[in-house]
């Protein structure tokens, strides 16, 4: 039988009692706690199983003087075991009484710590989201990323990130307002705060959601002509046709003048019938194609995030 055991486990922020609640459950089963690694890694060593609470706290200031910090707590029989996320962990050997042993001796204290919480990791988080995530967001599904196709694969990848990261703030965010009105009260001040909170996720989410929508925006110039047209994109997202009554003979030049990034898809077929040309360009070049059977033709542009320049001239 193995004497070591690992376990994944997710607790939000303000849950630092739950996660307490389950070390000590894990140490009555006979599996005592010695640390915890990323992304959520709680190992354990087999033992005699016992009660035993076990205590939270976060306290950068404390970590920074931490032989005064761990004796104040060993001062009051709590025996310091490993730091991990900001937190250190403390156990206590012992039948739990009626009431819960804290190593907090008021609501405001606790509420103090879930606030050094708040500005020790979730104020960071908030910055890298707003500084660093949402301008690549932007950058990647507005088409300013660089070629097309890795283009699109970071711009999915931004928008996975940025799910996870909102999704955290949104459950993060409902803890911490659970968890300070059990503290504090249900007062005014509360719920505006939070609601000021949950109105900037909304908005951080209507942001994610608009950047997203724009990748499949198009903008463009079309200016027609008697025998062709002339297509300028800052962003081509969409397809443009445009039909001819071609004869025997005729000439339909397709020129690409210019394309910075993406691509176009070029294609003349006659209504009903496999296309005489067709293909995705990816550079600059031109094309003629001669007209083997008179008929009405459909000539058809599109583009991925394609910004350039194309010329039909049918002569």
């Amino acid at each position: 039988m193995k004497n070591t055991k690992t376990v994944f486990k997710y607790f939000t922020i303000p849950q630092y009692r739950q996660e307490e609640d389950y070390l000590s459950a894990m140490n009555e089963k006979g599996w005592q706690f010695t640390r915890a690694t990323f992304p959520g890694l709680y190992h354990f060593v087999k033992s005699e199983p016992e009660q035993v609470s076990y205590r939270l706290d976060y306290n950068k200031e404390g970590l920074r003087h931490k032989d005064e910090y761990v004796r104040m707590f060993s001062d009051c029989g709590w025996d310091y075991l490993c730091d991990f996320g900001g937190y250190t962990y403390f156990r206590k050997v012992g039948k739990a009484g009626e009431e819960r042993e804290e190593i907090f001796c008021d609501d405001a204290s606790r509420l103090e710590m879930m606030n050094r919480v708040f500005r020790g990791r979730i104020i960071p988080l908030i910055l890298i989201f707003v500084l660093a995530l949402l301008p690549q967001l932007l950058l990647h599904t507005l088409g300013y990323g660089g070629s097309y196709v890795p283009q699109r694969i970071l711009a999915i990848l931004f928008v996975i990130l940025a799910a996870v990261y909102l999704a955290f703030f949104a459950v993060t965010a409902v803890n911490f307002c659970s968890f300070e009105q059990k503290v504090t009260g249900d007062s005014t001040r509360t719920r505006l705060k939070y609601t000021g909170i949950f109105a900037l996720i909304v908005a951080m989410i209507a942001v994610v959601c608009f950047s997203f929508g724009l990748s499949n925006h198009s903008v463009y110039d079309l200016k027609e002509y008697a025998d062709g047209f002339f297509l300028e994109a800052t962003r081509l997202n969409t397809g443009i046709e445009k039909e001819y009554d071609l004869a025997e003979g005729d000439v339909a030049a397709l020129n690409i003048n210019a394309l910075e990034k993406g691509y176009f898809y070029l294609s003349i077929a006659e209504e009903g019938k496999d296309p005489v040309f067709f293909g995705d360009f990816y550079m600059t070049g031109e094309n003629e194609v001669t007209i083997r059977e008179p008929g009405h033709y459909i000539i058809q542009v599109k583009g991925k995030q394609a910004s350039g320049e194309v010329e039909l001239i049918i002569r």
